[in-house]
């Protein structure tokens, strides 16, 4: 990853990195306190407005952002669900890398602000999200939208797009998730020891405090909730997955059992690995070749 993108990632995380020790009930609080402090909004830096013209939209408290590029339009949209661990508001990185596929594409960007932990948890998450999803899918054709997440907001791409197949909505035409945070609960010696030896390498979410996060994110549902835990949920009905991974991100152990049961399950897929690359590299600008793909995806 850019030397400069890692540090400034890191810097952002840091003090999340530093309640790892702390036991549940502390760790809650300690990180309301924190987060009291840091911004409280997805919206776009200052640098993304200059190039797209932006609009926040408020349905009932609902808060979401449609962006497109100043020149280049198309009828095509891509709901962008951004990571954070489920806690941490968007990063610049996350809304430049919409700017560029919106430029290349035209297509507008939905770019929802979801409920985070810990002031809210993946019941909530998911209903909010549902309700942007819904909105998007009553102005346009299915095969014009595309779902994409990166890391936590991979996950919730993924678990989104089951509730609304068992809600009965349509589902979009392509779903591409970059690093997406999930994690088997059952994982053999193997994936452990290999998860272990990623682990001390992973200098973006090596360290994040996932387990605990996970405890608040899942609220008042059950742990075999595929809003809790999208593995447990299945991939019938649902579009083609494009998916991608670093051999230096912790996630991409998890990444590559998904790809087998897609494979066994025999659903529509793409699995791309990149040797070396660490979490969400796909969102920087050197790895023209996944950008690409994504591209053609939208398109």
């Amino acid at each position: 990853m850019n030397i400069i993108a890692k540090k400034a990632i890191s810097i952002a995380l840091r003090d999340f990195y530093s309640l790892n020790d702390l036991e549940l009930p502390e760790f809650k609080k300690q990180l309301a306190a924190m987060k009291a402090e840091k911004k409280k909004t997805s919206a776009p830096p200052a640098r993304v407005m200059r190039s797209m013209k932006v609009t926040k939209v408020n349905m009932g408290g609902d808060i979401f952002y449609r962006a497109c590029d100043r020149t280049h339009r198309s009828s095509k949209k891509v709901m962008f669900i951004h990571g954070g661990g489920f806690v941490a508001e968007t990063f610049g990185i996350q809304w430049e890398f919409c700017a560029r596929l919106a430029r290349r594409t035209g297509c507008e960007i939905i770019f929802p602000q979801y409920p985070l932990v810990p002031e809210s948890s993946s019941r909530e998450s998911h209903e909010m999200l549902y309700r942007v999803y819904r909105r998007i899918f009553s102005e346009t054709s299915p095969e014009n939208i595309t779902l994409m997440g990166d890391s936590a907001g991979g996950t919730l791409v993924l678990s989104l797009s089951m509730l609304a197949r068992d809600r009965g909505l349509p589902m979009a035409n392509e779903i591409v998730l970059i690093s997406p945070g999930f994690v088997y609960s059952d994982m053999s010696d193997e994936e452990m020891a290999r998860f272990r030896e990623i682990q001390g390498q992973d200098a973006i979410i090596g360290k994040f405090p996932i387990l605990k996060i996970a405890q608040l994110w899942r609220g008042d549902l059950e742990s075999d909730d595929y809003r809790v835990d999208v593995t447990k949920g299945s991939v019938k009905g649902l579009p083609r997955i494009t998916f991608f991974s670093g051999t230096k991100d912790i996630l991409n152990v998890s990444a590559r059992r998904f790809a087998g049961e897609l494979e066994a399950a025999g659903h529509l897929y793409h699995y791309d690995e990149r040797i070396g690359a660490p979490h969400d590299h796909v969102l920087l600008k050197k790895y023209t070749d996944e950008f690409a793909l994504i591209v053609s995806r939208v398109c």
